[in-house]
């Protein structure tokens, strides 16, 4: 698009000339300001943009644009046969498509804008700006008194208006004499009134009188330059030195219609409110919101996120409708959206890099409150082992302390171990392990921790420690009979750690559901979880199983498989009587130190590889196993595995039975059970079928009963 300078002489027609000198505009201003006539039609059409310019327009006045830098190649052009819009009123100037309105600056008042104690007149149009500036009032043209925004979806003012130094400033509004009249005006004036307030403007407003009746016998209405042809810049001075202030602004002031927003644009901005490190906090995961806090991904109810778009929209527009809050909110979901393929944790996009180039694994760090923690450089030694957190790193599980590396050592927490475990140090380093493993979300280890002992004897303290040193939201509290129910995994979705703190079973419970659960969650299996009002989800859970109770619970497992993923500790004293209900609170002033001595946990057990049950809980392991698997257990008192060994299977299973009976069960295996049972705990024993005086007989190989039974 070509520009025009006021330098360069441009053609004035006659008739064109006639109209400027109507508003009272002398050749001097006109040529200052560039305004000129044009007829030719492919550059009226190369002007605004246009395919072509209608020859049934006619000529054109042309009103070129300027900034502080001069003509800026905007313009608006003044057909001599204007269309009509929707309402059949006159379009009287054309602006260039698809572009926003622009603030009219006429020539002499850029210098002033950034000098706070110029005052400024502010009205519609490009002659009256001329003709207030002209007269000795330095003017600013709106394109329209509703031209103060942007766009129609927007609430923010002009570009060039935001720029403006107005802090301090004395600025008058002077709209047409028709301004109280008529709403849109009056609004207008309001809005514009208010938003110059609010960037520190001293605002008032100048009231143009009417002009004499005309011929309907009503006022005429009158705009400045009609005022300063009738009556002069001494008159007009008196108008502004009796400005009155502003209407007072009304609620829905600067509001645009709910109606007039594009979902897109609208979803996209209310995403960017929540922005860091380059990425929206709000993300649309696996059917549902999760959002970014304090160095973690979180759940977010719809509802809340719902609420969260209409609180933002109702802020800059009004009539909101659930239609369009719907639309806005499938925006969002689809801008947000996060990959369910992608597991946490992850990096969304490159891991930083450790001291010797390598990537940090997402496995191997923790989040505390003031910052990430890249555990392998931690405890070797490294000075750079932690960064700001970031929502880069996809992950549910963050602290909630300080990590502190001059923390002090948590006396009262070792003491308080020692006590409970009897000074056991094989029982306390393992614990130490187990607290360390659950810091990461690291499931590899495949094993469920489970601390036996009589009431108040310490395991609760525990537990309670445990969760705050791994965080409460990160933290879920299932019993064993929730796991049995249709949605009973739901909690423990993201969750880095679960304590069930009573292990006792109901009759009704569906003891195999239970158990093929936890093996399930513990041996890293994929879920397919069902969570209300939501479609199921397919996931391998990061979640650590610690089971509290009294006894050893008994959960009917004939692999022994259970049995084996166990680690126990074994709390032998009870301080029922003499319990200090203060003590935890006690302990959490420790935190930071015991996240050091956990964090020691965490080196001993990635360098060993693997867990140590310890040897204190040799007793409750073998306990466990029997109590998981009766047939396990039978077969360790009466029988012998051993691959040249076989027994009829008829002579086997009696001798079950009798074992059964003298143990008090009331209810056993069949013998249809009792050899699925058998083949599940001692996999090396198989089915054959030698000959007995000439006939095939069932037998069990692999196995024989002890000759003292």
């Amino acid at each position: 698009m070509t520009t025009t300078t006021a330098t360069k002489p441009r053609p004035l027609f006659p008739n064109h000339r006639a109209e400027l000198a109507a508003s009272g505009l002398t050749d001097e201003t006109i040529a200052a300001a560039g305004i000129h006539s044009e007829s030719d039609t492919l550059r009226l059409a190369r002007i605004l943009g246009w395919d072509k310019w209608p020859k049934k327009r006619g000529a054109a006045i042309v009103f070129p644009y300027y900034d502080a830098d001069g003509a800026n190649g905007y313009h608006q052009v003044k057909p001599d046969s204007p269309r009509t819009d929707s309402k059949g009123k006159p379009v009287k100037y054309e602006s260039p498509k698809g572009q926003s309105p622009r603030l009219y600056v006429p020539p002499g008042v850029p210098s002033k804008l950034d000098s706070p104690e110029a005052w400024l007149v502010i009205t519609e149009g490009i002659k009256k700006a001329l003709a207030a500036t002209q007269a000795g009032f330095p003017c600013l043209g709106l394109a329209g008194v509703s031209s103060i925004y942007r766009d129609k979806r927007s609430c923010r003012l002009l570009p060039e208006l935001e720029r403006i130094a107005w802090k301090g400033r004395k600025v008058f509004i002077a709209f047409d004499s028709d301004a109280t009249d008529k709403p849109e005006v009056a609004d207008a004036e309001r809005q514009l009134a208010a938003k110059l307030a609010a960037m520190g403007a001293v605002v008032k407003v100048i009231r143009i009188p009417a002009g004499p009746a005309g011929d309907d016998g009503e006022p005429v209405k009158q705009g400045i330059d009609d005022f300063l042809v009738s009556h002069g810049a001494a008159e007009f001075h008196k108008l502004r030195e009796e400005a009155v202030d502003p209407d007072p602004p009304k609620d829905d002031d600067g509001k645009v219609s709910a109606q007039s927003l594009e979902p897109a644009a609208t979803g996209k901005a209310f995403l960017e409110t929540g922005k860091v490190d380059g990425l929206y906090r709000l993300r649309f995961y696996r059917g549902g919101f999760v959002i970014w806090s304090k160095g973690r991904y979180i759940d977010v109810l719809p509802s809340e996120v719902r609420g969260s778009v209409i609180e933002y929209v109702n802020r800059n527009a009004r009539h909101l409708t659930t239609s369009i809050t719907n639309n806005i909110l499938d925006q969002v979901k689809a801008q947000s959206l996060l990959s369910g393929m992608i597991e946490a944790p992850a990096f969304l996009g490159d891991a930083p890099l450790d001291s010797r180039g390598e990537p940090w694994r997402t496995n191997e760090i923790v989040v505390a409150r003031n910052g990430m923690i890249h555990l392998p450089s931690l405890v070797g030694g490294s000075a750079e082992y932690m960064l700001p957190a970031t929502p880069r790193l996809f992950t549910p599980a963050a602290l909630e302390c300080d990590f502190r590396i001059d923390a002090p050592k948590p006396s009262l927490w070792l003491d308080s171990l020692a006590q409970w475990l009897g000074g056991d140090a094989e029982s306390i380093a393992a614990l130490q392990e187990a607290f360390g493993y659950t810091l990461v979300i690291d499931t590899r280890q495949q094993k469920i921790f489970m601390l036996i002992g009589p009431p108040r004897s310490g395991k609760g303290t525990v537990a309670r420690i445990w969760r705050a040193v791994v965080g409460k939201q990160n933290t879920a509290g299932p019993t064993l009979a929730s796991l049995a129910t249709n949605f009973g995994l739901a909690p423990l979705l993201s969750k880095s750690l679960a304590t069930i703190s009573d292990a006792r079973l109901s009759g009704k419970a569906d003891q195999a559901l239970i158990v093929e659960r936890l093996l399930s969650i513990s041996g890293e299996d994929a879920l397919t979880i069902d969570i209300k009002h939501r479609d199921p989800v397919t996931v391998t859970l990061p979640t650590r199983i610690v089971i509290l109770s009294n006894e050893l619970p008994r959960l009917t497992d004939s692999s022994g498989a259970l049995a084996k993923r166990m680690i126990l500790w074994r709390f032998r004293q009870s301080f029922y009587g003499k319990e200090d209900y203060g003590l935890t609170d006690k302990l959490l002033p420790e935190l930071p130190g015991i996240l050091l001595w956990a964090i020691e946990g965490w080196r001993r057990l990635r360098d060993r590889g693997h867990f140590v049950q310890p040897a204190a809980s040799a007793e409750l392991v073998g306990e466990l196993a029997d109590l998981t698997s009766p047939v396990g257990m039978f077969v360790r008192e009466r029988c012998v595995v051993d691959a040249g060994r076989k027994v009829e299977r008829s002579e086997l299973y009696r001798e079950y039975e009798d074992w059964a009976q003298s143990k008090g069960r009331k209810k056993w295996e069949d013998e249809a059970g009792f050899g699925r049972a058998l083949r599940a705990a001692f996999p090396d024993v198989y089915d054959t079928q030698p000959r007995v005086g000439g006939k095939p007989v069932r037998h069990y190989g692999g196995i024989g009963l002890r000759m003292d039974f």
